[in-house]
């Protein structure tokens, strides 16, 4: 019998447990199109219905209800027409957000926006560009998942499974980098066992850390991707179960149209001029 050093057996464990955490995700990358495909994509153009009870305690009630979006697949940023009014569009990036005329001309800015958040209450009413800078970097989360899941400085582990719906649900749990604007740097991610996401539970800094269970459902196929075009958002209990009612968020996806091109934040004219409206 070969002897094994007590280093060896340390590295080789170590090996297993980074071969066991990165299966999972793996799995859901191949469910969801596949890393390869992902890459050739530049950018997504999505036609959204937002609607639910945090916009109405925010005091923006309807300002999602129909909007048109477009995505950047590998750089933190998007742009939305149709926010507020017909002739609004807002742009996000990390550390600035935007409203302008469809024209181009600024109408609002907010530089740091994430600072702005701190010590608000659940009820306090938020500001316009507050509202454009929560509802993008969270949509941004949320049509790049699984794929954002490995970018440098995300870190995964495989967590004990869940039991819910009849099913046995696998649960990644996930330490997002500074660098990643999103609700809370910890997150975790429910697999069916074929890859594909249930729910997502995170903590939103922007909301004093409530924890929210955001479910997904009615998987479609687009350009080889495969996304969930319906979402409900409820809070989330600390007992890991949600309260039904209200519901948080309500989205809806009308229309999706990868493409292999990246967004010109600098362009006047219409961003979105060819989505299905």
């Amino acid at each position: 019998m070969k002897n094994y050093s007590v280093t060896q057996i340390l590295f080789n464990t170590i090996i297993l447990k980074m071969e066991s955490r990165n299966e999972l995700l793996d799995l859901a990358i191949r469910a969801h199109g596949g890393l390869e495909r992902w890459n050739e994509l530049k950018q997504v153009k999505l036609h959204l219905s937002t609607t639910g009870y945090i916009w109405t305690v925010k005091g923006h009630e309807g300002a999602l209800s129909n909007i048109n979006m477009i995505v950047d697949l590998h750089k933190q940023g998007s742009v939305q027409e149709k926010v507020f009014s017909e002739g609004f569009r807002s742009n996000f990036e990390p550390k600035r957000v935007t409203l302008t005329t469809q024209d181009g001309n600024l109408v609002e800015e907010l530089l740091n926006p994430r600072e702005t958040f701190k010590g608000l209450a659940w009820e306090t009413h938020w500001s316009r560009l507050q509202f454009i800078y929560f509802s993008m970097y969270a949509t941004y989360t949320y049509f790049t998942t699984p794929f954002n899941l490995t970018l440098p400085g995300v870190t995964t582990k495989e967590i004990e499974p869940w039991a819910e719906a009849g099913e046995m649900w696998r649960r990644l749990e996930v330490n997002f980098p500074d660098s990643f604007v999103t609700h809370s740097k910890r997150q975790v991610f429910y697999f069916d066992e074929n890859g594909f996401l249930k729910r997502h539970d995170y903590w939103a800094e922007t909301l004093g850390g409530a924890g929210a269970a955001h479910y997904v459902f009615d998987y479609k196929e687009f350009n080889g991707i495969k996304m969930p075009t319906r979402r409900n958002i409820y809070q989330l209990q600390d007992n890991n179960n949600y309260v039904p009612e209200p519901v948080l968020v309500n989205m809806k996806v009308l229309s999706v149209k990868f493409e292999s091109k990246s967004i010109n934040y600098k362009e006047s004219d219409c961003l979105l001029a060819t989505m299905i409206t």
